[in-house]
């Protein structure tokens, strides 16, 4: 008959094997939980990077002229900045996976086990998933203790500061980085005019090239909803790649549904197809995925216009949804152990391909 440390490390090995058996399934099954991590795993956003405090990439920004001469013409030289370095810091998040002796004891039987790991890895990895979603779609850097994430709006942040970032459980957020001044993306300010992306909201004004502002939303979205969405789309598109992804909330997609349903494309992107197959209600507008998802409050009326080709989500591969190794609770009968994660969350060194719309109604 075995004894107690002897069921315990049983049961120790037992977690981790079963972990390590459905590991690189269940992290498929988070990452295709949602539909924004589902396109981000689809173009291969997420990227592996060992080593190195930081995360860097190289942004080039200068540009050299040339001139007009003729005969006698005195030339001039420049030597203008042409480049700088875009750096990001690694967050980390966990959940944890704990046990108790009552419940190893009275789980003892040989499909009782079974049936009571996958219960328990399940329930942590339902948590990653959900987590993961959140704080991806979230504004890190609102957040200061502990730093979060890079997330959405800090790729396309608003033009105006505003708690808006917030996911469906209408966090406080007090947003201190501004589609202007903020420098949650890099650590390079957006008084740069060439590190920002293009937004189009009420009181907009006119459409400035420069500043990457595509002019102002017409009000309601109800009724302007498709032809405000041609024009920042086609802002981004002009002279670059286009977007080919667009995420949005729930009310501006049904919307959409309204005005477009007898416009419906029936031409299917690659992405498109694996949404469906998924369970995501999706369209495709102008060869872009077009979807929404409920961790936008419903009172944000935002569209995102993404370039999945130019957007990255960095993780540390040994620190990705991997078990660290049980630990005991001091005067207590419970175990613990926990799954932990390593990434920057999102990152781009070009969010001129990316825009965002804001609607007051």
């Amino acid at each position: 008959m075995a004894t107690l440390p002897q069921w315990t490390k049983y049961l120790d090995d037992a977690f981790v094997n079963t972990w390590y058996e459905i590991q690189a399934d269940g992290i498929d099954n988070i990452l295709e939980a949602n539909i924004f991590t589902a396109a981000l795993k689809n173009f291969g956003c997420f990227k592996t990077q060992v080593g190195s405090n930081i995360v860097t990439r190289k942004v080039e920004y200068g540009v050299k002229t040339t001139q007009r001469f003729s005969k006698g013409t005195t030339l001039t030289q420049s030597t203008p900045a042409l480049d700088t370095l875009a750096e990001w810091d690694w967050r980390y998040f966990t959940c944890d996976v704990n046990r108790s002796l009552v419940d190893d004891a009275t789980n003892a039987g040989k499909f009782q086990i079974k049936s009571y790991i996958a219960r328990r890895l399940e329930a942590a990895r339902a948590a990653c998933s959900t987590s993961l979603e959140k704080e991806l779609m979230q504004w890190g850097d609102a957040y200061d203790a502990p730093k979060q994430m890079n997330g959405l709006y800090d790729i396309t942040p608003l033009a105006t500061a505003e708690a808006a970032a917030s996911d469906v459980d209408a966090d406080t957020q007090n947003v201190s980085g501004t589609y202007c001044t903020g420098t949650s993306n890099g650590k390079i300010s957006r008084t740069n005019t060439w590190w920002r992306n293009w937004v189009q909201y009420d009181g907009g004004g006119s459409q400035s090239n420069t500043n990457k502002i595509a002019g102002e939303t017409s009000e309601p979205y109800a009724l302007n909803l498709v032809p405000d969405m041609r024009h920042l789309f086609n802002c981004i598109r002009r002279g670059a790649e286009a977007p080919n992804f667009i995420l949005m909330n729930q009310l501006i997609y049904e919307a959409y549904e309204d005005e477009a349903e007898d416009k419906r494309q029936i031409v299917q992107s690659r992405f498109m197809k694996k949404a469906i197959d998924l369970g995501f209600d999706a369209y495709t507008y102008k060869g872009a995925t077009m979807s929404y998802s409920d961790r936008f409050a419903a009172s944000t009326l935002h569209v995102h216009m993404l370039n999945l080709n130019h957007l990255e989500v960095i993780y540390q591969p040994n620190v990705w949804f991997d078990l660290v190794g049980w630990k005991d609770t001091p005067n207590q009968f419970e175990r613990v152990n926990y799954i932990v994660c390593m990434t920057t969350g999102l990152i781009t060194a070009q969010p001129r391909r990316h825009g965002v719309q804001e609607w007051a109604s």
